[in-house]
């Protein structure tokens, strides 16, 4: 603004000086005038379009630099998202392989129990299967200490007797002892 002045000043003075040296005709001042105001106006307008051509340049360096700074913020947010979901998916895959352990861990602690289950189920089943044997093993114990016992009676029988028929053959022998002449 202030070249603008000083250049308006410069051309009025330049006129001036112009005007009193010719000593030209009044039209001719007129369109000295009107030259001097076209080519302030075409200066102003240049100035103008000089200035807003600066502007304009500005505004996309600027809108240039906004931009640069928002793609490299979402690089840096993509590699953020990235890096948060490889780990996301690391720590995924090691709780599925923790959980993978453990199923595996737990199944085979359930193989195990169902195979002792069947295992018990095929002792009580040979028990079952064999419970006449053990009936008449049963028995035959039975019968085996009933016959011991029939047997110790026996023999306690037999003893009792053996003990009787000599205590009575001894009574008969001494009563026909006595009985004797010949003591």
């Amino acid at each position: 603004m202030k070249s603008v002045i000083t250049l308006l000043s410069l051309v009025t003075f330049g006129l001036t000086a112009t005007l009193s040296v010719e000593a030209a005709s009044l039209q001719d001042q007129l369109a000295a005038v009107a030259a001097a105001e076209n080519a302030g106006k075409a200066q102003e307008q240049s100035l103008e379009d000089a200035r807003q051509a600066r502007f304009d340049r500005e505004a996309r360096e600027e809108h240039a630099r906004r931009a640069r700074i928002a793609a490299a913020s979402a690089e840096r947010q993509r590699q953020r998202d990235a890096a948060n979901a490889a780990e996301k998916s690391r720590v995924l895959a090691e709780h599925q392989a923790d959980k993978k352990r453990d199923q595996g861990y737990e199944d085979e602690l359930r193989q195990l129990e169902l195979e002792q289950r069947k295992l018990a189920l095929k002792r009580e089943a040979a028990r079952v299967a064999r419970e006449d044997e053990y009936i008449d093993q049963d028995l035959k114990s039975r019968a085996a200490r009933t016959d011991v016992v029939q047997s110790e009676a026996d023999a306690t029988r037999n003893l009792s007797q053996g003990g009787r028929d000599l205590l009575q053959s001894e009574g008969k022998a001494r009563e026909k002892k006595a009985g004797s002449w010949f003591n």
